[in-house]
């Protein structure tokens, strides 16, 4: 029942907001010359929708993660390590030093040492990502035989 009542109220907001989008669309296309203003409401009206999703996305994500605390546990560990990792990029492997390919775009050291830490970030996640996924099948055989690590008894329990 209660999942019947959630999918109306959704429907009705998403029909809301098409509306809402829909009228604004229709003053920009009437009256071009003025369409700053209506323009402005439209990117508001973004802004406004995408605020809510976000909250609400994070609201439900909280909620789940708050009431399975072996998830909790999971994404606390994963996040320490990815936290690691970054501050691992940013404090050994990054530089200060800003490269002055591009003469009009000023780049400092901060910026630089960002960008560093971002790439660095990038290479090492997706060196692991890749060695994952070559290693998964020889994990898999050695392991359990499940290579997602959940049994069927708590996918059965999930969908309940």
């Amino acid at each position: 029942m209660e999942n019947k009542t959630l999918t109306l109220i959704t429907k009705i907001i998403v029909g809301a907001i098409a509306i809402i989008g829909l009228v604004l669309f229709i003053m920009i296309m009437k009256d071009p010359d003025n369409a700053d203003r209506a323009i402005d409401a439209m990117l508001n009206f973004t802004y406004l929708v995408l605020a809510f999703a976000v909250i609400a996305s994070v609201w439900v994500w909280l909620k789940d993660l708050l009431s399975h605390p072996e998830k909790l546990k999971q994404t606390v560990f994963v996040t320490v390590i990815f936290l690691g990792i970054v501050a691992f990029s940013k404090y050994v492997l990054a530089s200060n030093q800003p490269v002055h390919y591009y003469p009009n775009i000023n780049v400092d050291a901060t910026t630089s040492n960002w960008v560093d830490t971002g790439l660095y970030t990038f290479y090492i996640l997706g060196t692991i990502a890749v060695l994952l996924m070559l290693f998964s099948p020889v994990l898999s055989v050695l392991g359990s035989g499940s290579s997602s690590g959940a049994s069927e008894e708590e996918y059965e329990e999930d969908a309940e």
